[in-house]
C-alpha cells in the first residue's frame, strides 16, 4: 500500500522535533530552577545568621539563669508563701462571688453615670467660653442685647457649677465603691504587690524568656523567601552622624553592621561569652561614657569595612602568626587571606587605642589610653623624632646629650667601648648601632668593619669637641654624697643600678628615668666636670633638663665623691681594638667616594688625604649615614636633616608597601606585627639577602625593647594616620583645657611627677622615702606611709577631691617661687626644691595651668573683707587648739624637732594662700591631702564641737573666723592684685 503523502505545508518532522524541544525546555526550567534555589539558599545561608542562633542560646542560658539567681534570692519559703497568698486571695474572691459582682456592676454603673455628667460638663464649659464672647463683644458695642446675653451667661454658669458638684458627688461614689471591691480583693492585691515588689525583675525576665525562645512562628519568619516579610534574624546597622569612609576619594556616609555578629557588644553579662559575643571591655567608658555606639559607631575607632557582613569582607587582621593559621578556616585555606582591597583593615587586637589620637587633638595624654600614652612617651623619651620626621614633633628638644663639647667629660677609650655597647656599661635609652644583626650576619669581617667605624666616629666625635679644663674638685666626704644624693631629691629623677623604688609601670618610662641611669659614672667622667655641672648644670647646656639644686661647695663635693665611686671595672677593662687602616680605606673608597665621583677620581682624592683626615672624613661619614645627630648635637651637622622615614602619616602605610623580607611566613602580613617585629630587631628582614652592599643594608639600630615597650610604641605609630574625623565627632578643647594641656607637656618635660603627685600619678620620692624607713628605720608600714607624706613635696593635685596647687595657692606667690625656689615653704626638710631657670613664657604657663585645671581665676583674686572681730574669736580658736606646737610662725619654729611633725609657716598664709581653699582646708584637710597629719579639727558631728563657748559652736562660723585670723598674720600682706605682692 503506498505511503500516505504529506499534506501540503506540513512537517513531518515537526512532532519529532517539538518533543526534543520539549525535553530542552524541561531540562532548562529545571536548571533554571536548581540555580535559583541555590542563589535564594546562597542568600539565605549566612555566616551571621548563625552567629545570631548561636547568641540567641547563649541569651536564653544567661536570662534563664538569671531568673534562678532571682529565685535564689528570694527564696523557695518565700515563694511559697506569696503563692499560698495568692491562692487565699482567689479563694476568697470566689466565696464572696456575688458581692464582688455586686460592687463591680456599680463601679460600671457609676462610671457610665460619670461619663455622661462629665460629657455635660464639657459642653457647658464650651458654651460658656462661646456666650462669655457674646456678651463681652455686646457689652464692648452697646448693643441693647447686651443683658440678655448677661442673663444667659450667669445661667450657664450657675449650672455649670451644678454639673461640677455632679461630677465629683459621682467620682466620690465611684471611689466609695472601688474600696469597697479593693476591701473584698485585699488578700490577693496585697498579695500581688508584694510580688510585683520582690519578683520584679524575676517577672521581666519571664516575659523576656518567653519572647527569646524560638518557637513555631520565629522558624516560619526566618524561612527562605518568607524572611523578606519581618524576620527575627536580621542585619543590624549604626550610621553615626557626621562621620564618613574614603570610598575612591569619595567622602561616604558610615555605616557599620559589625553588632549584627558581635551582638553581646553593647550588653553586659556576656564578659566571659566567646566572641564575637563578648560584651565590649571598659564597658562604662566605652559604651555608655564619652564613645556611645550610636554616635561613633566601631570602624571609627576599631578600623575595618562596616558594612560588611561576613568575617573576611570586615577585613579583620590577626594578632599573631598563631591566630592567622587559625583564621585559615574562614578563607579555606591553610592562613588567613586578609581582604587586600580596603585600605583600613581592622586593628589587631591590643591597638585600638592608636585611633584615640583623631578625636583627641592637642592632649599630653588621652584619658583611659594607657598604652597609647606610654607609646608616644617611649617615643619621645627614644628619640624617634631625631631620625624619622613627625609632623608636629619638628620643634621637641634632641633626646640625646649635647656631644659638641664631650672631650671635656669623658675619655675616647671609654667613648668607644660606649657606643659599640652602650648595655655593657649600664641601663640606657642609647641604642647600640654595631654588632646587633643576626649571629648569621654578624661575621668576624663585619664585626672588624664595626670596630673600624666606631673608632672612626670616635675620632671625629675628638676631633670636633670644645675642650674646656676643669680644676679638681674640693674633697669630699663619699657617705655624706650618697646621703644627699639620697634626700635631696636626685633620686626622682635618676636611679643606680636596678633600683626599683618608686617606679611606676615601665622602668624605662618612669618618672625616675626622666634622667640617665648613674651606675659606672665614676668609669665615665671627669671629676672635675661633674662638680662643674653639680653646681650649674647649664653653664654647660644651655638646654638640659637638668635643674640646679643649688647646691654648696660641700654639698657638690661629696656628691662627686659619691658618683665617682661608682666604678664599672669590667666595663673599662673590655678590649679596645685599633682601627684597621687598610678596612677604613676600602670603606671610604667603595662606599662613600666611588659614589660621589668617577673610580680613577675617587682613587686620587682618596691618595690626597693623609692617615687623619682618612679617619675624620670615615667618622663625619658614619656619623651622617647612622643620623647620630638627630639625638645628639654633633659640631658640624647643626643642619642636617633626617635619616629615617617620615613617619606622619605611618599608621596608614599600606602592607603591600612593607617589605617581610623571608619573615612572610614567620609573622602575620599585617601592618602592626610588621612594626614589631621592626622595634625588635631592626634589622632582621636583611636576614638571609648575602647579596645585599653594605649601604644598602638596614642601619635603624637595636633599641632591646621589651614586648610591652614594643607593643606601645606600635600603638603609637599607629596613631600617625592620614585618616581625619569631622569636626563634630572631635573632643575639642576649651581655652581653659588648652591652657592645662600646655601647663601638662612643661610639667612632663620638668618630670615634676618626679617629687610630685600630679592627679594619680607621681610623686617616686614619696616611695622612695617609705621604703627607706620600713627597711632602715624598721617602722610599721602605715606609719611610715604617713611619715613618707609628711617630709615628702607636697601633693600638687588630688584626683579625688579635684583640687590642687592652683586653688591653693595666689598665682603671683606660685609664679615667684617657681622662679626662685630659694624662700622655701619648709626649709627643715632634706628634700629641697630645684631651681629650673625657666623664662617667663614657661613660667606663665605653669602657673595659668594650675589655676585652669582648678578653674580659679587668673591671675588675681578679689580677697575677702576682714572683720576684725572675726580675727579676734579666730584667735582664740587658735591659741585654745595650740596650732604653735606645728606650725612655723613668722619663722619661729615650734618646740620639736621632728621635721615630720612640723607644719609651714602660717606666716605666709596672706600671700601664699586662696581664701576659698583655707576654708576648705581647715573644714576637712583629709579630703584635700589624704594622709595628712593635720588634725580635723571640725568634727562631721557639730555637737563634738571642742569649742561650743565660740561663736556658739558654730562650724561654718568658726571656720570664717580662723580663716580671718590666719589672713591677718604676717602683716596682712596678701597678694591682691598688681601690688600686692
Amino acid at each position: 500500500m503506498p505511503a500516505a503523502k504529506p499534506e501540503p505545508g506540513r512537517d513531518p518532522q515537526m512532532a519529532e522535533r517539538t518533543q526534543k524541544l520539549n525535553v530542552v525546555f524541561a531540562l532548562s526550567s529545571l536548571g533554571l530552577l536548581l540555580i535559583l534555589s541555590l542563589m535564594i539558599w546562597a542568600d539565605y545561608d549566612r555566616e551571621w545568621k548563625r552567629h545570631q542562633l548561636e547568641f540567641n542560646k547563649l541569651e536564653i542560658q544567661l536570662t534563664a539563669k538569671q531568673i534562678e539567681e532571682i529565685l535564689g534570692k528570694v527564696g523557695a519559703a518565700r515563694k511559697k508563701a506569696l503563692d499560698d497568698q495568692l491562692a487565699r486571695g482567689e479563694q476568697e474572691i470566689a466565696a464572696r462571688r456575688d458581692e464582688v459582682r455586686k460592687a463591680q456592676a456599680e463601679i460600671d454603673e457609676l462610671h457610665n453615670e460619670w461619663y455622661a455628667a462629665d460629657q455635660d460638663f464639657r459642653f457647658t464649659k464650651a458654651e460658656i467660653d462661646v456666650k462669655r464672647y457674646e456678651y463681652e463683644e455686646a457689652a464692648h458695642n452697646r448693643w441693647s442685647s447686651a443683658s440678655r446675653r448677661q442673663a444667659s451667661l450667669e445661667s450657664l454658669e450657675k449650672k455649670w457649677a451644678e454639673l461640677r458638684l455632679r461630677v465629683e458627688a459621682v467620682l466620690a461614689r465611684q471611689e466609695a465603691a472601688r474600696a469597697r471591691l479593693r476591701e473584698l480583693e485585699k488578700t490577693k492585691l496585697d498579695a500581688e504587690a508584694k510580688q510585683k515588689e520582690i519578683l520584679g525583675e524575676y517577672t521581666r525576665l519571664q516575659d523576656r524568656l518567653r519572647k527569646i525562645e524560638p518557637g513555631f512562628v520565629s522558624y516560619v519568619r526566618n524561612l527562605p523567601v518568607l524572611d523578606l516579610a519581618n524576620p527575627s534574624l536580621r542585619i543590624n546597622q549604626i550610621m553615626p552622624a557626621n562621620l564618613y569612609d574614603d570610598v575612591v576619594f569619595t567622602p561616604t556616609p558610615k555605616v557599620d553592621r559589625c553588632t549584627t555578629c558581635h551582638l553581646g557588644i553593647d550588653k553586659k553579662g556576656y564578659e566571659d561569652a566567646p566572641q564575637p559575643f563578648t560584651t565590649h571591655p571598659n564597658f562604662d567608658l566605652y559604651l555608655r561614657g564619652a564613645h556611645p555606639a550610636e554616635k561613633v559607631g566601631c570602624t571609627a575607632c576599631h578600623q575595618g569595612r562596616g558594612r560588611a557582613t561576613s568575617f573576611r569582607n570586615a577585613a579583620h587582621t590577626p594578632s599573631d602568626r598563631k591566630q592567622e593559621q587559625d583564621w585559615g578556616k574562614y578563607t579555606h585555606s591553610e592562613e588567613y587571606q586578609a581582604l587586600h582591597y580596603w585600605d583600613l583593615p581592622m586593628l589587631a587586637r591590643g591597638h585600638t587605642e592608636s585611633q584615640c589620637a583623631k578625636c583627641h587633638l592637642g592632649v599630653v595624654e588621652v584619658p583611659g589610653a594607657s598604652k597609647l600614652n606610654t607609646g608616644i612617651f617611649l617615643m619621645q623619651k627614644y628619640g624617634c623624632y631625631g631620625c624619622h620626621k613627625i609632623k608636629g614633633w619638628e620643634n621637641l628638644r634632641k633626646t640625646g646629650p649635647d656631644l659638641s663639647k664631650v672631650a671635656s667629660k669623658t675619655d675616647a677609650e671609654w667613648m668607644f667601648r660606649w657606643v659599640k655597647e652602650p648595655r655593657a656599661f649600664r641601663p640606657t635609652r642609647m641604642p647600640q648601632v654595631w654588632d646587633v644583626r643576626t649571629q648569621d650576619q654578624d661575621t668576624a669581617e663585619r664585626k672588624a668593619r664595626s670596630n673600624t667605624e666606631a673608632n672612626a666616629v670616635v675620632a671625629y666625635l675628638m676631633e670636633k669637641s670644645a675642650r674646656t679644663s676643669y680644676p679638681e674638685p674640693p674633697k669630699g666626704e663619699l657617705e655624706a654624697g650618697r646621703k644627699s644624693f639620697e634626700s635631696i631629691g636626685c633620686m626622682a629623677c635618676h636611679r643606680i643600678g636596678e633600683d626599683g623604688r618608686g617606679v611606676e609601670g615601665l622602668p624605662v618610662a618612669s618618672f625616675r628615668a626622666h634622667g640617665p641611669n648613674l651606675d659606672g659614672t665614676g668609669s665615665k667622667l671627669n671629676a672635675g666636670w661633674l662638680y662643674a655641672w653639680l653646681r650649674s648644670p647649664r653653664s654647660y647646656w644651655h638646654e638640659t633638663r637638668m635643674p640646679n639644686l643649688r647646691l654648696s661647695e660641700k654639698e657638690a663635693a661629696d656628691l662627686t665623691a659619691y658618683l665617682m665611686s661608682l666604678k664599672n671595672e669590667a666595663f673599662a677593662a673590655r678590649e679596645h681594638p685599633p682601627l684597621d687602616a687598610k678596612i677604613r680605606d676600602e670603606i671610604l673608597l667603595q662606599e662613600y667616594l666611588v659614589v660621589q665621583y668617577a673610580v680613577v677620581e675617587a682613587g686620587r682624592q682618596l691618595d690626597a688625604l693623609d692617615d687623619r683626615q682618612r679617619t675624620l672624613m670615615l667618622g663625619e661619614r658614619v656619623i651622617a649615614r647612622q643620623g647620630c645627630f638627630g639625638c645628639h648635637n654633633i659640631a658640624g651637622f647643626e643642619k642636617a636633616s633626617p635619616v629615617g622615614t617620615e613617619l606622619t602619616e605611618e599608621g596608614s602605610k599600606l602592607v603591600e608597601r612593607l617589605d617581610f623580607g623571608y619573615l612572610e611566613h614567620e609573622i602575620p602580613h599585617t601592618l602592626p606585627a610588621w612594626l614589631k617585629q621592626k622595634f625588635l630587631e631592626p634589622r632582621i628582614f636583611d636576614r638571609d639577602k648575602p647579596a645585599k652592599r653594605p649601604e644598602e643594608l638596614l642601619r635603624m639600630p637595636k633599641y632591646f625593647l621589651s614586648e610591652e615597650e614594643a607593643d606601645a610604641i606600635v600603638t603609637a605609630v599607629l596613631s600617625l594616620t592620614k585618616e581625619q574625623m569631622a569636626l563634630g565627632a572631635q573632643k575639642l578643647l576649651s581655652a581653659d583645657e588648652k591652657h592645662v594641656e600646655l601647663g601638662r607637656q612643661l610639667v612632663r618635660d620638668y618630670n615634676c611627677q618626679g617629687c610630685h603627685v600630679i592627679g594619680a600619678r607621681g610623686g617616686a620620692i614619696r616611695g622612695i622615702v617609705e621604703s627607706q624607713l620600713v627597711s632602715d628605720q624598721k617602722l610599721d608600714p602605715v606609719d611610715a606611709r604617713q611619715r613618707a607624706e609628711a617630709v615628702s613635696p607636697p601633693v600638687l593635685y588630688n584626683e579625688v577631691a579635684k583640687i590642687g596647687e592652683g586653688a591653693r595657692v595666689h598665682t603671683p606667690w606660685l609664679h615667684e617661687f617657681l622662679k626662685d625656689p630659694s624662700n622655701r615653704v619648709r626649709p627643715w626638710l632634706e628634700v629641697r626644691m630645684p631651681s629650673f631657670d625657666l623664662p617667663e613664657d614657661e613660667l606663665n604657663t605653669i602657673t595659668r595651668y594650675f589655676a585652669a585645671q582648678d578653674k580659679v581665676s587668673y591671675p588675681y583674686e578679689p580677697l575677702p573683707t576682714i572683720d576684725p572681730a572675726a580675727v579676734a574669736r579666730g584667735r582664740a580658736l587658735f591659741e585654745n587648739w595650740q596650732c604653735v606646737s606645728c606650725h612655723v610662725v613668722a619663722g619661729k619654729l615650734p618646740p620639736q624637732d621632728d621635721p615630720a611633725m612640723m607644719a609651714p609657716d602660717l606666716a605666709l598664709v596672706p600671700r601664699r594662700l586662696r581664701a576659698a581653699w583655707l576654708s576648705q582646708w581647715l573644714a576637712d584637710p583629709g579630703r584635700i591631702q589624704p594622709g595628712t597629719r593635720m588634725p580635723a579639727a571640725f568634727p562631721t558631728n557639730p555637737e563634738e564641737n571642742a569649742y561650743p563657748e565660740i561663736l556658739g559652736g558654730d562650724q561654718s562660723k568658726q571656720i570664717e573666723a580662723m580663716r580671718a585670723y590666719l589672713l591677718s598674720l604676717g602683716g596682712g600682706e596678701r597678694a591682691s592684685g598688681p601690688t600686692g605682692r
